[in-house]
């Protein structure tokens, strides 16, 4: 009802326009005073909502939220989801370890030792040491070395 009204006083004044069309309106100043009056007492009468919020609290809220939220949320789906799945990898380990995958190679050194000991002497055990090496390299030269070789290294002239 409230936009009826001037809607409706509008609808008269435009009525009354094309009737008076040839209209003159006087030019003095008590004229413009009065006209000035009579809108300035309508502005008066008229109650101004406040504007509308483009952004409501709640939205800054969330807005703010936001922005760490959702990384903390993934990093805590992230805990939960290794704290679900630690029993199933127990479980695979567990299992591996029966069948024999998953070990340091020590059960099948026994293994092989049991089936065959003079193979695992062999190839796997070693007591040789780096300076024993050198030992034995050293002994096969000095076998085969001729007296000239030996006085000419030693330094001495042939007799």
């Amino acid at each position: 009802m409230d936009r009826k009204d001037p809607m409706d006083r509008m609808d008269k004044v435009r009525k009354g326009l094309k009737a008076a069309d040839d209209l003159e309106l006087p030019m003095n100043d008590d004229f413009f005073d009065r006209l000035h009056d009579k809108i300035m007492a309508e502005v008066d009468k008229t109650e101004i909502a406040p504007a509308p919020m483009l952004v409501t609290p709640r939205n800054l809220l969330r807005a703010h939220w936001r922005g760490w939220l959702y990384p903390a949320g993934g990093v805590t789906s992230l805990f939960v989801l290794a704290f679900l799945l630690m029993p199933q990898v127990s479980k695979v380990n567990q299992s591996m370890q029966r069948v024999g995958l998953f070990s340091d190679g020590h059960e099948r050194i026994v293994a092989e030792a049991l089936l065959s000991p003079e193979d695992l002497s062999q190839t796997l055990i070693s007591t040789q040491s780096e300076s024993d090496f050198f030992m034995d390299v050293a002994r096969e030269s000095f076998e085969n070395l001729s007296v000239s070789k030996f006085n000419k290294i030693m330094g001495e002239s042939a007799r």
